[in-house]
């Protein structure tokens, strides 16, 4: 277990398990974006009311 002096404040994390986080939440907010801008790209072309 990693000593208290290379955790981070206030998560109690290490950098190295903080930046995994990071890195995931990042690419799970790439994916997110790219079905909304998707779903939006297709309500444009279906909705008649949108031309």
């Amino acid at each position: 277990m990693a000593d208290d002096s290379d955790m981070v404040y206030p998560t109690g994390l290490t950098p190295k398990q903080a930046e995994e986080i990071q890195e995931g939440l990042m690419w799970g907010t790439r994916i997110y974006a790219g079905i909304a801008i998707a779903a939006h790209v297709l309500a444009f072309i279906y909705s008649p009311w949108l031309h």
